[in-house]
């Protein structure tokens, strides 16, 4: 049985001239893989060989109602495979791969998988690269760096070691940028110096369904081109800008050349500029207001707070666009600070006056709580901010806030802080929702705080959380699954959400070298903690 998704620009391939057959599994279901970019920049690249058959698989359920994960291009199940290989955007998402290795029938733990002959299962994605220990036991190789940079050496190693068992498993450590728990070394970030060299999918696949389908992404159908990669800001709380530095721009020359074509080429509603830097990108306004000159369709995610302008506004309304993201992070001046994301409520204010002015009607503002050095009056400041943004003339349900507690990441000098306890976030989310007293004009949202507290000790833990996924994933899943596979396991989330200390030896920095020096992450943990203490 076929999954029956109508696409454009799908690739089918001859599988008696393929010497590698791929499948591409995203670990979520299919409206949020396709939402992205990485699914289809990995799906151009892999194909883009002669010697590949690449093939994609999603989770299960909501428009792909499958007993089991089968692939689009030609409805084979994960079994008929060479290769496994997932791309890990989100922790909470490590269960869904290991519940797709069950649906499959194939052993999700590589020691099984090694005596039975298997197939190979590799990993990428900035959950690889920040630590890839807890999914350790169930993966063969991780990906460390830029998929452009790595695919190819790794599609030789992977033909080479198909079929020759373990010990050929092992050799693949000899590959620059690749992590093989089987094999103590090191792996380190691989990466592509020049964004303008970097090969872009330009024939994107998008679904061909209506808006109202479980099977459309949030966005719409959608051109995407990465704008930028990194960000150097140095926010301490930000995993991506660590992980990825240095920031890399498309020039605009470039990005128009591939906006052109890929819209020839992908049946898209409009274009999607992203990029964890993009705000920085010294041409951003030059390239938008080029796009809305040709009538294009565009947007972007967000835009840094003080990087918003009447201009930059006034070419994103001409794009399409109708609301505007900005993150102030930290409800006050002091706690941006400490976040190292240094402005004033004047700042924010003015953006919002800016996003108003240049045309559009809403903004999104996005807020940390659980914050190191937070005082109950810094929570009490995120109704007081917003109703200050509101006040400026917004109308009903026409400011988004989204709340979140600040879950701490490898690589981070936020690393060692430790996470606020689900009572204190909950707490925090009472305050703010009596400061907003019922507000019409806003609409509140964020994420649950004890998903949160499962992605901070699936961040920060290691292999011996293996079990404890596993279980996770057989037991379905969700929340209560979690509960029950942590206390089957005698598994204590406080061991990895209580602060550490700064001279101890992390778990990941053992595995990986994301190019990041330890000294650096604690000279700015200590300007951290000596704001925190001058309060």
């Amino acid at each position: 049985m076929r999954p029956r998704v109508p696409e454009a620009n799908v690739v089918i391939k001859d599988w008696r001239r393929a010497e590698l057959r791929i499948a591409l599994c995203y670990p979520n279901i299919y409206r949020v893989g396709m939402a992205g970019l990485p699914m289809r920049l990995l799906y151009a690249l892999f194909n883009a060989r002669e010697d590949v058959v690449c093939e994609r698989f999603f989770l299960p359920g909501e428009g792909l109602e499958t007993p089991q994960p089968l692939s689009l291009e030609s409805g084979r199940p994960l079994k008929d495979f060479d290769v496994v290989a997932f791309t890990f955007q989100y922790e909470w998402d490590y269960v869904n791969a290991v519940r797709m290795l069950l649906m499959a029938g194939i052993p999700p733990r590589r020691e099984e998988r090694a005596r039975s002959g298997g197939p190979i299962v590799v990993a990428g994605g900035p959950c690889a690269m920040e630590n890839p220990l807890p999914m350790s036991g169930f993966v063969d190789a991780f990906a460390i760096g830029d998929a452009e940079a790595l695919l190819d050496p790794l599609v030789e190693a992977l033909k080479d070691a198909v079929g020759r068992g373990p010990g050929a498993l092992r050799d693949l450590a000899d590959v620059g940028g690749l992590y093989v728990p089987w094999a103590p070394r090191r792996a380190r970030r691989i990466w592509i110096r020049r964004l303008d060299d970097a090969p872009v999918p330009l024939a994107q696949v998008v679904p061909l369904v209506p808006e109202d389908s479980p099977l459309s992404p949030p966005f719409g159908r959608t051109f995407n081109i990465e704008l930028t990669r990194g960000c150097g800001r140095g926010c301490r709380f930000c995993l991506i800008d660590h992980i990825t530095r240095p920031r890399r721009d498309r020039s605009v020359e470039k990005a128009l050349e591939i906006l052109e074509e890929g819209m020839r080429l992908t049946p898209a509603e409009k274009a999607l500029l992203i990029g964890a830097g993009i705000s920085d990108h010294r041409g951003l306004l030059e390239l938008c207001e080029a796009l809305a000159d040709r009538g294009m369709a565009f947007s972007v995610p967000s835009v840094r707070p003080d990087r918003v302008s009447e201009e930059l506004v006034r070419a994103l309304a001409r794009g399409g666009q109708r609301r505007l993201t900005i993150a102030p992070d930290g409800a006050t001046p002091e706690l941006r600070l400490v976040l190292n994301k240094a402005m004033d409520d004047e700042t924010i204010l003015e953006a919002a006056k800016a996003i108003l002015a240049g045309g559009m009607r809403a903004v999104k503002l996005y807020f940390m709580i659980g914050l190191p050095g937070e005082r109950p009056e810094d929570v009490r400041a995120i109704p007081e901010l917003v109703r200050r943004v509101a006040d400026l003339g917004f109308g009903p349900r026409c400011v988004h806030v989204s709340i979140n507690p600040l879950v701490p990441k490898p690589w981070t000098p936020f690393q060692w802080v430790g996470m606020a306890s689900v009572a204190h976030v909950r707490a925090c989310l009472r305050t703010v929702r009596a400061g907003l007293g019922g507000d019409g004009r806003v609409v509140l949202s964020g994420l649950d705080p004890r998903v949160a507290r499962l992605q901070a000790v699936l961040s920060l833990g290691g292999p011996e959380l293996g079990p404890a996924i596993e279980l996770a994933a057989r037991y379905g899943g969700g929340l209560g699954a979690w509960r029950r596979a942590l206390r089957e396991t005698r598994i204590d989330p406080g061991r990895y959400l209580a602060p550490r200390e700064p001279g101890e030896l992390l778990p990941w920095e053992e595995a990986v070298d994301v190019g990041i020096r330890r000294s650096y992450l604690l000279r700015e943990f200590e300007r951290a903690q000596e704001l925190i203490r001058g309060r």
